[in-house]
């Protein structure tokens, strides 16, 4: 008998498994498909293991077994799922991990995959956890010696319905080990137990009240108890997720939360101050920039900064931001309402995309080809502000200076050659055939055509680019390779020339400037006869980092020599190589002032976003599939007083930071 899936698994399926299916399988796998392909339905779990004509889709533990996962690899022409178009390597890899996890799946019934019950807020509200916490009266014990404190009533009352008798007090030695270990995490010393065991034998209360209060005091406590927290709030130096990038900040939070253990910070400032430390008014200085730190909260959560869909990379961080809110501070999985009404609490999708609206007017990424998380300046004493001024303003000089001489020499960046600027035979990348996942890129100048492509570091061994030349005539032919160097690139790409005389491999370092114009390399002279050919196959086999592969240029005997002169460039001089050691110097300077202290510490922050306002619910969790606009607004069956008017002008975030923190919260304080 299968064992039931833990809260986890579910929390997985609901999250990545569920909105996958519904998107990509049901039109033709579910009850509600017009016609059931294959006999597979895969709307609930019975169906999904049963499988259909084919036999089980799923069998849990044995990835490369399932029939589903050999269908949307389309590693066989005869089985592929969805059959029109291959789903995302990453959306692979979520339906294996979940095979593999024993495919846990809450859904039970056959019933219409489609049909949502009808959310019946009052009856929810009578649910215990989400009634007002009431303060009750000890229950009586038949031993009223024992309790030392009302919470020992109820432990003890407990215990006596069920018959069973508490423990004798524990021993010195075994309480002081008890005490180090639950305050600070580490045993005591041979001296510190000597001295505990001779002012326990003058008076036990007060020797253990006093050494209560000594390891409070310890900072040890503060690092033993914040660890408990971090994992709470998911904690890390660096992102996960796609290419790995380090929060170079990111102790400076986790400082925090060991400070705020050790001050004994009123729990409910704790929770204000992670959510909207930086709308918090007043302070001291030290206040105010523990507040802003605070707000890393919303941001150290792993993301996948490559996405290049912008709108989806923010939907998925807003996703985390109220996933982990709703379980740090509520034991709510929020999360799970992002495509439908929650399964098993009262949350529904309204509710989900009224919050994910505040989350939304915050400003927490910063895009770009690979975006990354947003930074503030640290707040700064007014001495150190002054300073902070006066180096940013002569930076700011430098770097005009700088890009006004750089102008002035011609030292520009380079921009993108067009294929009609290039003598001989010129294939892009966009007329190459791709085997693999290949990344279409602009980010680097230089590149010929509308853009160059990358491998994204993965996959190695397994990708390539053939291109294909039609040569017009038998004869030599130089055949040039364009790529974009940079310090990531691999340095030792393979490059396959087919000729008349058989074939050869060159390898290419990506890391070095191409010596031609900045965008070519030569890869030597060949004979070609006349027809079509697959002539140059560039690979990632044996490389580790991003490979690059964009145009292949064929250059005819007695072309080379012209294009060469044609590309000649005009001597330099003497006062372009003036205008040069004046950059050079100049940015030696910016260089020296960018690493001295005098500027304010940039932070991992959350901010207000310039736009602001209500979103529209997103169809089945997919932000391409718009549907009806939802006030901003709290989870409805939380909501002991009316929802605030929220500003045009804010996100709403302290709103949500008093809500999440009041004492009227039932779930906040349980």
């Amino acid at each position: 008998m299968a064992q039931a899936a833990s809260p986890p698994d579910i929390a997985y399926f609901e999250k990545h498994i569920r909105p996958l299916l519904v998107q990509h399988c049901y039109e033709c796998h579910s009850v509600d498909s017009k016609k059931l392909k294959g006999g597979l339905r895969l709307d609930y779990r019975k169906g999904v293991l049963k499988g259909g004509d084919s036999g089980p889709s799923v069998i849990p533990g044995r990835v490369g077994k399932s029939l589903l996962i050999q269908a949307i690899r389309h590693s066989d022409p005869d089985l592929k799922m969805p059959p029109k178009k291959k789903l995302k390597p990453e959306q692979i890899e979520a339906l294996e991990k979940w095979v593999a996890m024993g495919a846990p799946d809450p859904r039970s019934s056959a019933e219409n995959s489609t049909e949502q019950k009808q959310l019946n807020l009052e009856a929810a509200k009578q649910f215990w956890a989400f009634l007002p916490v009431t303060k009750k009266a000890p229950p009586e014990v038949r031993d009223p010696n024992w309790p030392h404190s009302d919470i020992d009533c109820f432990i003890l009352s407990a215990q006596e319905k069920k018959g069973i008798n508490p423990v004798n007090d524990a021993d010195e030695t075994t309480l002081l080990r008890r005490i180090y270990f639950d305050l600070i995490g580490l045993p005591p010393t041979p001296g510190q137990a000597e001295a505990f065991n001779k002012a326990a034998a003058t008076n036990r209360q007060e020797a253990i009240a006093g050494l209560l209060d000594e390891l409070l005091a310890s900072p040890d406590f503060g690092v033993r108890w914040a660890r408990h927290w971090l994992d709470i709030a998911r904690y890390s130096e660096s992102t996960g997720g796609g290419r790995t990038l380090l929060f170079g900040e990111a102790w400076r939070y986790r400082d925090y939360v060991v400070d705020s253990f050790n001050s004994d910070k009123p729990y409910d400032r704790f929770v204000r101050e992670q959510i909207a430390g930086d709308l918090l008014q007043g302070g001291t200085l030290e206040e105010r920039q523990e507040a802003l730190i605070a707000t890393a909260f919303l941001l150290i959560g792993p993301t996948n900064y490559e996405l290049q869909d912008k709108t989806v990379l923010e939907m998925d961080i807003i996703d985390e931001q109220l996933d982990t809110m709703g379980k740090a501070f509520l034991g709510l999985a929020i999360g799970c309402a992002r495509c439908h009404d929650h399964k098993f609490d009262p949350i529904s999708t309204a509710d989900y995309y009224g919050m994910a609206g505040i989350l939304k007017g915050t400003k927490v990424v910063v895009h770009s080809n690979v975006s990354t998380w947003n930074k503030r300046a640290l707040p700064v004493s007014p001495e150190e502000e002054k300073l902070a001024k006066k180096q940013a303003a002569r930076i700011n000089a430098l770097k005009k200076e700088i890009a006004a001489l750089k102008k002035k020499s011609g030292d520009k960046k380079k921009t993108a050659v067009t294929i009609a600027s290039l003598p001989g035979i010129v294939v892009d990348d966009l007329q190459a055939t791709l085997k693999g996942e290949w990344t279409r890129s602009t980010s680097n100048d230089g590149y010929v055509a509308e853009n160059y492509i990358h491998d994204g570091a993965k996959g190695k061994g397994t990708k390539e680019v053939a291109y294909k030349v039609r040569i017009p005539g038998d004869g030599k032919f130089e055949v040039r390779v364009s790529y974009t160097e940079g310090t990531n690139r691999a340095r030792k790409v393979p490059v396959l020339i087919r000729h008349a005389d058989g074939e050869i491999t060159r390898h290419i370092d990506q890391t070095k400037t191409p010596p031609i114009d900045g965008s070519f390399i030569s890869l030597g002279t060949y004979d070609f006869l006349i027809g079509e050919w697959e002539a140059v196959i560039i690979s990632n086999k044996g490389t580790t980092a991003h490979v690059i592969a964009d145009a292949v240029q064929f250059l005819p005997e007695g072309a080379t020599a012209v294009a060469k002169k044609d590309n000649a460039k005009p001597p330099v001089k003497q006062d372009k190589t003036n205008a040069k050691d004046r950059i050079k110097k100049l940015e030696e300077e910016l260089k020296s002032l960018q690493k001295k202290p005098g500027t304010s510490p940039q932070v991992i922050a959350a901010e207000e976003a310039k736009d602001t306002g209500d979103i529209h619910i997103a169809v089945r969790g997919n932000v391409h599939n718009v549907g009806e606009k939802t006030p901003r607004g709290f989870i409805q069956v939380l909501q002991n007083t009316p929802t605030p008017q929220f500003s045009p002008t804010s996100s709403g975030r302290a709103e949500l930071a008093n809500w999440i923190a009041s004492r009227k919260n039932p779930l906040t304080a349980r």
